[in-house]
């Protein structure tokens, strides 16, 4: 099932823009966002993403070449399903681990 991915507006959105990243980076960032919200039963049924038994969170490692700036970067995201009976799911935060 595909969801659609809400991004948390002061924590997650401010951040992601102020990422050092060329106008093709920005794209694979995308891309990765876009694979979160169409393979989202795959992340939620996985309980090693979990970021503890039972929560509503998630985690998921992006990691692409920003093709620019040839730069890796790694980044983290933790994302909600707590309103996936919805059809949402919720990134409450990211972090480049680069």
């Amino acid at each position: 099932m595909a969801y659609l991915l809400e991004l948390h507006e002061t924590a997650v959105v401010p951040y992601l823009l102020a990422l050092d990243l060329s106008s093709e980076g920005r794209e694979a960032l995308n891309r990765g966002l876009r694979i979160i919200a169409e393979h989202g039963d795959t992340f939620i049924g996985d309980p090693d993403r979990r970021v503890a038994p039972g929560s509503d969170c998630f985690q998921v490692e992006w990691v692409f070449r920003d093709p620019a700036t040839r730069v890796i970067h790694v980044l983290r995201f933790i994302v909600s399903d707590a309103a996936a009976p919805f059809g949402v799911l919720r990134v409450v935060y990211a972090e480049d681990l680069t």
